[in-house]
């Protein structure tokens, strides 16, 4: 019985196990695959593929170790992307191992790990910058040493052999110059006997002593042999035109600056800058101001001078004069008028039409015949007015 027992138990105990790891192994992705570091002047850039193309949202998290001491160093965590830059190493000399997995919803893969990485061994000089200056029927050519993630050249290499080629465009044949140097400082070379119109490009490459990668060649950079009187014809067509049109422009601003209509003083002042001192803007003390002499003239007043004019006017036209009757007719008129029902109503200071035709007071006036000479009298001045 013993026996049996132990036997079952054991039984059970392998198929747990057995489904146990068949249930970590379903928790498992699949590792990232060809995991390798990518470094150009001394940087390092780790590149990998993913198996799971078809399942979104994975991510990847990138960690380095030195490989022989030293601590874990993330560098990227949970990126989309299918790279990492690590930036700047501790050690330019030091040993590195890169490592990559995959991670979603709580599962993760294994560890894929990179090739060893040696960055000043393993690292690719990047191009060198290349300029050209046609001087003296010469061809100056200089070429500066690339800018390292982590230094100098000089600071990681001994020496550096500079490989600068040059060639006429449309010719195969080139001519191959190596130069070596222990320092960082820009390499030149003179290149004579220049062919007139004709296209030359150079390119250069860094490559320092001791390292494994070869270095990288600049884009070509070319440029044209003009002959120096062609040159100069040249710029003379495009800068005379030029030059004409300045001075036009010049001149075109000038005048509508300062034309040569005078203005008159009050609207120069017009123009006087704020900031100009208020002693400028002042008249001198000879000087007079000009200014217009005004009048105020009441209404009352120019209606006065209006009746005037226009008794003025109606005497001239009237062919005879006439002559009031004496005040006292006219104050037993103005009895009998009140007594009339109903009276007209007459106010003080107003002229009231004494001697003209078919008004109210008709009387003969000059010998019994009828005048048409406006009379008026006032009430309240017991005066005539004609």
């Amino acid at each position: 019985m013993l026996s049996v027992m132990i036997a079952k138990l054991l039984i059970l105990t392998l198929f747990a196990t057995k489904d146990g790891h068949h249930i970590y192994a379903e928790t498992k992705l699949a590792a990232p695959q060809n995991v390798k570091v990518v470094s150009i002047n001394m940087g390092a850039v780790v590149e990998w593929t993913s198996p799971h193309n078809s399942i979104r949202n994975m991510t990847y998290t990138v960690r380095y170790v030195p490989c022989d001491w030293g601590n874990v160093s993330s560098i990227c965590v949970k990126t989309t992307e299918l790279k990492c830059d690590a930036g700047v190493l501790p050690y330019a000399f030091g040993c590195y191992i890169f490592q990559v997995r995959a991670e979603k919803n709580g599962m993760f893969s294994e560890w894929a790990k990179a090739p060893k990485f040696i960055p000043h061994q393993h690292t690719i000089i990047g191009p060198p910058a290349v300029h050209l200056v046609i001087q003296n029927n010469s061809l100056e050519v200089t070429v500066r040493a690339p800018i390292l993630k982590i230094g100098k050249l000089s600071t990681f290499f001994s020496q550096v052999t500079y490989t600068i080629k040059h060639r006429i465009e449309g010719i195969e044949d080139e001519s191959i110059k190596k130069i070596s140097t222990s320092s960082d400082e820009d390499v030149k070379q003179r290149i004579k006997g220049l062919h007139p119109w004709s296209r030359y490009c150079v390119q250069a490459k860094v490559d320092p002593k001791g390292l494994k990668e070869v270095g990288q060649y600049s884009t070509p950079v070319c440029v044209t042999n003009v002959p120096v009187l062609v040159s100069c014809g040249i710029a003379a067509v495009v800068l005379v035109p030029m030059a004409i049109l300045a001075a036009w422009l010049i001149i075109k601003v000038y005048r509508f600056l300062y034309p040569k209509t005078k203005l008159p003083e009050h609207l120069k002042n017009l123009f006087v800058p704020s900031f100009w001192s208020a002693e400028a803007t002042q008249h001198p003390p000879h000087q007079k101001e000009q200014h217009d002499k005004i009048s105020t003239v009441s209404e009352d007043q120019q209606y006065e001078e209006l009746c005037e004019k226009s008794q003025i006017s109606e005497d001239e036209q009237s062919v005879s004069s006439c002559v009031l009757a004496p005040i006292e007719e006219m104050e037993e008129d103005y009895k009998l008028l009140m007594h009339m029902k109903p009276a007209p109503l007459f106010y003080p200071n107003q002229l009231y039409p004494l001697c003209l035709k078919n008004s109210l007071f008709t009387q003969s006036c000059c010998g019994g015949s009828s005048s048409t000479q406006a009379s008026y009298y006032n009430v309240a001045n017991s005066e005539r007015v004609s």
